[in-house]
């Protein structure tokens, strides 16, 4: 029997819903508004600039007010960061993200370090990542938020399962892995030099692919039944010539082995934009708890 489908689009539309009531009850509460800001550094990648679109529409849907601080091409390490400051000390800012790519010579990590973890909707300051690991927060990076979420949504305990999670990226794969700790599965760490890396996912009763590689995960390296999120984003030219976008799980041979898949695209993606919505609400929940 072929795999569940997974449908991220379904999920994120669930979670949207959600969003848009508790930002409603914050107005209620006479909260002046729930508010996204977003810098964005002009590199010329026009995928960070559509994804800002999408931002705005995504926001202005829920009733979230959305302000993206566009900085010139070639702007200093000082630039964003006396940018970012500033909107950590704005009071009317609930949530702050940083659009990636920053430009040559500018550290990812020193700016991440400078976003206010009570403000850090992606979950990427070294604080809120450590945080994860002592249950301490909620703001993790969303994609180990959406990954989690696709497993719930499947009534999967995960107590007592065998987790493996295939790479290990600081704000996928590892929080990924810690996720699932907090859910008391024994998990497994690994990446695409792993020795036996096929004998060893054959053993998961849930497999995360999140390496980056297309197609790595084929049917003869997952269990019968075991459920299979595939993280992997990546561009790719098909047979016809044209540019599809693929996970890095080969799905068409997958879904006849697994238990449950979530297919890319349609997958984790959708989740995941609808859990930086969750963040920058859950975000501003705390900061005007109380009122």
């Amino acid at each position: 029997m072929p795999a569940r489908t997974i449908d991220g689009k379904m999920l994120a539309e669930a979670a949207r819903e959600d969003v848009a009531r508790r930002v409603a009850a914050l107005g209620a509460r006479g909260v002046a508004g729930v508010r996204l800001d977003a810098v964005l550094v002009d590199s010329g990648d026009s995928a960070a600039r559509v994804y800002a679109q999408n931002q705005a529409k995504g926001c202005e849907a829920l009733g979230i007010e959305y302000r993206l601080h566009e900085l010139k091409a070639g702007s200093s390490a000082d630039d964003i960061a006396g940018r970012v400051l500033l909107l950590n000390l704005n009071e009317r800012v609930s949530a702050i993200m940083v659009h990636m790519p920053l430009p040559e010579g500018v550290d990812p990590y020193a700016v991440q370090c400078l976003i206010d973890p009570g403000k850090d909707v992606e979950g990427v300051n070294p604080a809120n990542i450590g945080n994860i690991v002592y249950a301490r927060s909620s703001l993790a990076p969303c994609t180990a938020l959406a990954t989690l979420a696709m497993i719930e949504s499947l009534g999967l305990d995960l107590k007592g399962k065998h987790a493996v999670v295939v790479g290990a990226s600081n704000v996928v794969g590892k929080p990924i892995a810690v996720l699932l700790m907090r859910q008391d599965a024994t998990v497994t760490s690994c990446n695409r030099w792993t020795p036996d890396l096929a004998g060893l996912t054959r053993t998961a009763d849930v497999l995360v692919a999140a390496a980056g590689v297309p197609g790595l995960i084929t049917a003869g390296m997952v269990k019968p039944g075991a459920v299979v999120i595939d993280v992997g984003l990546s561009r790719v030219r098909g047979a016809d010539g044209k540019m599809k976008t693929v996970g890095d799980v080969d799905f068409e041979g997958v879904k006849g082995i697994a238990g449950a898949i979530s297919p890319v695209p349609g997958g984790v993606g959708p989740v995941t934009v609808s859990m930086l919505l969750r963040n920058v609400v859950e975000a501003a929940e705390r900061r005007f708890a109380g009122r």
